[in-house]
């Protein structure tokens, strides 16, 4: 699944979205609700001797496991609940005390009536996550069918289990299972080693088009409805399982792969005109992938379903959704961002259909072999296909921002042990994701591309249809000579943290020259953390070797010191970087002159790649938080790379510069001399872009325009670059598409003039956001409201987050802009404390199931860089994080990333005075 980010500080777990609302059970029903107090019930099996029906605390016990599934269900968009008969083929393993209780995952469900064999069985309740199916004799060892009548609820709020959402006069049904949601649905083995094919039966209105995983085969019409057969499922997980019902329209994007695989475009009534680039681009990515993998597409179709409100994207087989902004545009409104980002999701999870669904993980606790490798594969398959989008360099940066996470004491493990609901739901990370993509790059890099590629296949496929576990995967992959890397690669894969490889040049007379190389766990000033965790590193070095050619030459670093020798150099070179093109996951801390000659030559010119800049500009900013680095060359070296022709290379500039300010390290008096070091460093740059494509302008322009523009514009107090933001947003919010304002920059010029707007903005932004027919232009809208720095203005703002008629989800990134400053952040906290009840009884989520409430720490009190902030955040969130799932952890991050920014103000601060103190007015 892919997630849409929504922090710098952390890849916030969307799939918090999931709940539903309180379920009123029918009578004679048995319910299996969120109210985890029900104690099991004394039953007339204990009275007899054997052992009460005690619910089990995370895990199904294996001792009866589904053989297939045959569930039909009425689903109605319109209506608030749905009906459903599941028949459950079960094998019962011989046990020494046999059982008279099946246990199942079943979540807000009321259950009608249950049977085994035939025979009626007693339902058990089991809490929040369970419920017990009771016979009244144990259950022999073999096959044995389990069938249960039930209802459930349909959720208008969230975007799990079954939910619905209203795209213009229509109603739409969809399902999100992943992680723990298909027993909101299903009572089933809700655990993804329980992978089983699946026969479903849809009863729907008879205008209304239902979709699953695989094709129908079969449509029978009754009266005002039909019942859909659809064919039999390869084995799935439960949380693969989808369906959607509505009033769709079908785009026809051709036929790909070695199948002949249908690919289609699954929309809301009326906008397959927006569907253009996902109708031209799908195919060709699933053709890719295919290339890759030798493996042709395992399943039977390809549909793409767009979801109105979604957070994110999730590739169930055969039907994978996508959140409408990730798939839909209106021609005049389609950008290069639009365009790569699709491209960059449907990578993501077509490939899962490999890696994901085909072979799936066992249990939780190896998500990576699912989210880190459609991550890693969708950075391969780009980087060889569309060169000009410079994705190996787009690597880097994914990973600087997993480092960040990664430099936290509460840091997760890659393939981290779970315990509870909560570790499943939080191993959702940017952990998972960027940094396990990251580690797979590196040794996929140690190992060799091809060598690596045809173990991915190997893995494949002996796992094809099954479930595996990393040691599976590693086996399989690193086999041969190749073996020995396994236990190199568990040291990242099973520890927390980031490696901090310190690196010096060794140039003895007499000897080869040798980068002499240390390593230890990287923290920044003010963690309690501590260093003394060990990696084996896959270091690799180039320099300058003889002949002035370049060289390449690596080690494993396996100890606390190591060496490095430099075989192709015959005198001390002129220059080393110690991360070649950046494949490494560790930071460098570079001794003596190394940095400076990396740095060496005119003003933009280096030694380095485009990788290597991005990694060498992300290490910079994470040393100057250990005082391995002062922020004077820090600062020096981002003015001088800021004039990279590559976006990437320039925008890794502008986050190191523009993080003074999000760090609060720019006292008062000596804003005007920081906002003409912005100009000084990048304001030729701004005017040469200017708010308008042109002619001849390649992309990495026009992408990094808006961010450029929004950086001298703001925190550089360019007076003209805000009025001209301010007159286009005025002709936008008049116009829209007629305004002939490039599309790449409407959130930009939004933002500006909602910066320095006033009453009368306020109120005609309010009236467009409330009249406006299109989701899309809300969202902008509502988004640029969170950048009003008036107080009274921005608390306005944030009150629109309370309006009935709002749709709070088309408003949640308000929050982002009002992070900007030091007193905005304190409205919207304050805001926030003040409204908290009311704000989480409008969001996705409810008190018991995961919810949005668990990331509005991050949302509204991470972002402040003091220890009183830290303690207060704590105070209040500290209860009230503990009722949603994956809370905790949210808080505990929110609470260590705070007080690490105090510290580190403490530290840089008068540096930064410094610096900015010598500079001309």
């Amino acid at each position: 699944m892919q997630k849409t980010e929504i922090s710098a500080a952390c890849v916030i777990a969307l799939s918090a979205w999931a709940a539903v609302t309180g379920c009123q059970a029918h009578e004679g029903a048995v319910s299996a609700s969120p109210t985890a107090a029900t104690p099991p019930q004394t039953t007339e099996a204990s009275a007899k001797g054997r052992a009460p029906a005690t619910p089990p605390a995370l895990r199904l016990p294996e001792t009866i496991r589904p053989v297939n599934y045959d569930a039909a269900l009425t689903v109605v968009p319109t209506e608030a609940r749905f009906d459903g008969h599941i028949s459950i083929a079960l094998d019962v393993q011989p046990a020494q005390t046999p059982s008279n209780v099946v246990w199942l995952n079943a979540a807000k469900l009321d259950v009608r009536s249950a049977t085994i064999n035939g025979v009626p069985a007693k339902v058990v309740p089991g809490g929040t996550n369970f419920i017990g199916i009771q016979t009244e004799q144990p259950l022999a060892s073999g096959r044995a069918t389990l069938v249960i009548d039930y209802s459930g609820e349909v959720s208008k709020r969230d975007a799990s289990g079954l939910f619905t959402q209203k795209e213009g006069e229509d109603w739409y049904a969809f399902t999100q299972f992943e992680s723990i949601d298909a027993r909101r649905v299903f009572p089933s083995f809700d655990e993804p080693s329980f992978k089983v094919p699946w026969k479903l039966r849809l009863k729907v209105k008879r205008d209304q088009l239902a979709l699953s995983n695989t094709p129908a085969v079969s449509e029978k019409i009754e009266g005002d409805y039909k019942i859909v057969q659809f064919a039999e499922t390869k084995p799935l997980p439960s949380y693969l399982v989808a369906f959607a019902v509505g009033p769709f329209d079908v785009v026809d994007a051709g036929k790909a792969g070695k199948n002949n695989t249908q690919v289609r475009i699954i929309v809301p009534r009326g906008r397959s005109a927006e569907a253009r680039y996902a109708k031209s681009e799908s195919g060709a990515v699933l053709n890719k992938l295919e290339e890759y993998f030798g493996i042709p597409y395992p399943y039977e179709k390809l549909d793409c379903v767009d979801v109105p409100t979604f957070p994110g994207a999730m590739e169930n087989p055969g039907l994978v959704t996508f959140d409408q902004g990730m798939i839909l545009s209106v021609p005049e409104k389609e950008t290069l961002h639009f365009r790569r980002f699709y491209t960059d999701v449907a990578a993501h999870e077509f490939a899962h259909q490999w890696f994901g669904d085909l072979v799936t993980t066992r249990w939780w606790d190896d998500i990576w072999l699912n989210e880190a490798f459609a991550t890693w594969t969708t950075n391969r398959i780009i980087e060889n296909w569309k060169t000009d989008w410079h994705k190996e360099t787009e690597r880097v940066t994914d990973t600087m921002h997993a480092m960040r996470d990664d430099s936290l004491v509460s840091a997760r493990r890659i393939r981290q042990p779970i315990e509870s609901n909560d570790d499943i739901v939080t191993a959702f990370d940017g952990i998972t994701y960027q940094k396990g993509a990251a580690v797979i790059d590196m040794f996929e890099h140690a190992v060799g591309r091809e060598a690596f590629r045809a173990g991915v296949k190997r893995y494949l496929t002996k796992y094809s249809h099954k479930t595996a576990t990393a040691d599976d995967f590693l086996s399989a992959v690193f086999e041969g000579e190749n073996a020995k890397v396994v236990d190199a690669f568990k040291t990242f894969l099973d520890q927390p943290g980031l490696p901090l490889v310190k690196a010096s040049l060794q140039c003895d007379a007499g000897k080869a020259p040798t980068l002499s190389l240390s390593q230890e766990r990287y923290f920044p000033v003010g963690s309690d953390g501590k260093s003394s965790q060990k990696w084996q590193i896959p270091v690799c070095a180039r320099y300058l070797g003889a002949a002035g050619k370049t060289a390449t030459s690596c080690t494993t670093l396996k100890d606390a010191q190591g060496e490095l020798p430099l075989a192709e150099a015959k005198s001390c070179p002129a220059w080393v970087n110690a991360n070649a093109d950046a494949h490494g996951y560790y930071r460098v801390a570079y001794k003596g002159e190394l940095l400076s000659k990396l740095l060496a030559g005119k003003a933009g010119e280096t030694r380095l790649t485009r990788a290597e800049k991005v990694a060498l500009l992300g290490d910079m900013a994470a040393l100057v938080r250990t005082n391995e680095l002062s922020y004077s060359d820090a600062l020096t070296a981002a003015a001088k790379l800021a004039g990279d022709p590559g976006k990437d290379v320039l925008l890794a500039s502008v986050e190191l510069v523009s993080g003074l300010q999000r760090a609060d390290l720019v006292p008062a008096p000596l804003r005007p001399k920081y906002a003409r070091f912005v100009r000084d460093t990048f304001g030729a740059r701004a005017k040469k872009l200017g708010f308008a494509p042109r002619p001849g302008e390649d992309e990495d322009a026009r992408l990094s325009r808006p961010t450029v523009l929004s950086l001298v514009a703001d925190q550089g107090e360019d007076a003209a670059l805000r009025t001209e933001a301010k007159t286009l947003a005025m002709r936008w919010l008049s116009e829209r598409e007629k305004a002939k304002i490039d599309p790449e920059v409407v959130d930009v010029v939004l933002s500006l003039a909602a910066q320095n707007g006033d009453r009368a903005l306020f109120d005609r932004m309010l009236s467009e956001a409330r009249k406006s027919t299109s989701r899309f232009d809300r969202s902008q809208i509502l988004r640029a409201m969170g950048h009003f720095r008036d107080p009274e203005l921005l608390r306005s703002a944030l009150g629109v987050l309370l309006m009935e008629e709002i749709d709070i989800r088309d408003g949640l990134r308000m929050f982002r802009g009002s992070q900007a400053t030091l007193a905005t952040r304190e409205i919207t906290y304050t805001f926030v404390k003040q409204n908290y009840d009311a704000l989480v009884k409008r969001m996705p989520g409810e008190p018991g199931m995961p919810g949005f409430a668990a990331s509005l720490p991050f949302w509204a009190g991470a972002s402040f860089c003091d220890e009183g902030h830290a303690a207060d955040v704590q105070a209040f969130f500290g209860e009230r994080s503990t009722k949603y799932t994956g809370g905790p952890r949210e808080l505990a991050q929110a609470v260590e990333g705070v007080k690490l920014c105090s510290a580190y103000r403490s530290l840089q601060e008068p540096n930064v005075s410094a610096f900015l103190q010598k500079r001309v007015p």
